[in-house]
């Protein structure tokens, strides 16, 4: 077994190596984990004992890179360079040398650098600027690790699954659910599923995009189709999603008088641009997403139900964030994890906040809860610059009884007694318990007794 060198003077070589900017892994003959530094660490989305002693295979799918052709390599035999991609950290450039090049030993010794970070580097030890001015214009966007999501989450795992059975078979899908849950990026997903790599994903927020543009922005125009029109017409995003996803944006957002065409696109596959007359036709899978409820909106003739027939073969309704509570601590840690490679003193949550966290219900769902992690890693964890909303998560208590009853001292009658000592084991619950959805499991009762009973309380 290959194992690092080690040395009883000075520094120790294990602290070198988590020192440098480049992620280190050794394998020993069989493919075996025996060291990973602290950047290889950071890189892989992984703890030590996540990755060390344990087979590279095994961490390769616990990672959210795609190892494949890392993979391939190793298997051949060869030593070469290869650019791995994943959705929490982008590119990474890694070189795969064998461990002893004459060739005694089957270990490999492998090489991550982090191509945004090494890029970053490279720039400011030239003294040029980001390429964005302004970073805070353009929030950081994490990818979702679906498939550690789905691992964790059986109810994901069978939503996703039906997703993807569906474009298979050349379904549409529409995905439904509150602001936040990440429709859009489910939506990317499903399209990576069933795409080529080359294959456009367009993505059309119908809610963005004023009702006097709605018709020449998805269909296009034909040159002088009118006034202030581009004298060489204009391709529409229909158009520019040829081959590939068009991915239709709070889709309830469609102004009514658009949306018989937008039916007949649906039902036969052709356009005809503003202006013009010449059909063309288009090869486009289209999914669609809407927080808003289409069957009620169609009741109420605001949205043609035969349009939402046609958009709806398949449903995925995403649920809230509360009410994934499996994979709530799992999206701290990897937020909190993407906040600490921008942070040169690591951000760590101390139980309290950390149990503040796992309580609260949030109503803006996974967006809200990136927010508050940045938040937390700006104005820190002291009391006064703390979210309100995780604040009230911890009101002061009032001393308890010495018989754990309520106080009756007070005048309360029977009905505000028990709704008191009931409060009491449900606060109680949800401190044990570190959620209002676990607290809920051990009490045997559903989640929305448990929201309502403390519905500001």
């Amino acid at each position: 077994m290959i194992k690092p060198p080690q040395t009883k003077v000075g520094i120790g070589v294990t602290e070198a190596l988590d020192a440098i900017p480049d992620g280190l892994i050794v394998l020993d003959g069989e493919r075996r984990v025996v060291f990973c530094n602290r950047e290889a660490r950071v890189i892989l989305g992984l703890e030590a004992e996540q990755i060390v002693d344990r087979s590279f295979s095994k961490v390769c799918r616990d990672s959210s890179l795609n190892w494949v052709l890392l993979e391939e390599m190793i298997e051949a035999g060869r030593n070469g360079n290869v650019v791995l991609r994943g959705d929490a950290v982008g590119s990474v450039f890694v070189t795969l040398r064998r461990a002893d090049p004459t060739g005694q030993s089957d270990g490999h010794v492998i090489q991550l650098r982090d191509l945004a970070v090494f890029d970053h580097a490279r720039r400011k030890a030239e003294g040029r600027r980001d390429p964005v001015a302004t970073p805070g214009a353009a929030d950081h966007r994490i990818r979702p690790d679906f498939a550690r999501q789905r691992s964790i989450s059986p109810w994901l795992d069978r939503m996703l699954s039906r997703g993807e059975r569906a474009l298979v078979q050349g379904a549409r899908v529409i995905i439904t659910g509150e602001s936040g849950v990440g429709k859009t990026e489910v939506a990317r997903h499903l399209h990576a599923f069933v795409a080529g790599a080359t294959d456009p994903f367009v993505a059309v927020n119908c809610a963005a995009i004023p009702e006097s543009l709605f018709e020449s922005e998805l269909f296009g125009y034909e040159k002088g189709a009118f006034t202030g029109a581009s004298t060489d017409g204009k391709k529409g995003l229909i158009e520019a999603a040829e081959g590939g996803t068009l991915f239709l944006d709070e889709v309830g957002e469609i102004p009514l008088p658009l949306q018989a065409k937008l039916l007949s696109f649906l039902e036969d596959g052709v356009i005809t641009r503003i202006g013009g007359t010449r059909p063309r036709r288009v090869n486009v899978r289209v999914i669609s997403a809407t927080n808003r409820d289409l069957p009620e909106m169609a009741e109420e003739r605001q949205f043609r139900l035969d349009l939402y027939y046609r958009l709806a073969v398949v449903n995925m309704p995403m649920r809230p964030l509360r009410e994934l509570p499996e994979i709530l601590g799992y999206l701290v840690d990897r937020f909190l994890a993407a906040i600490n490679k921008r942070r040169s003193v690591p951000l760590v949550l101390d139980e309290d906040m950390r149990a503040r966290l796992l309580a609260y219900d949030y109503p803006g769902n996974i967006r809200e809860l990136w927010n508050l992690i940045q938040q937390i890693s700006v104005l820190g964890v002291d009391e006064d610059e703390m979210p309100r909303r995780l604040m009230a998560l911890a009101p002061e208590e009032p001393p308890a009884q010495p018989d754990g009853q309520p106080d009756l001292s007070a005048g309360l009658d029977l009905r505000a007694a028990v709704a008191e000592y009931e409060l009491r084991i449900i606060k109680d619950a949800i401190r044990i318990h570190g959620s209002k959805r676990k607290a809920a499991a051990a009490l045997g009762v559903d989640i929305a007794t448990i929201s309502r009973k403390t519905r500001n309380r």
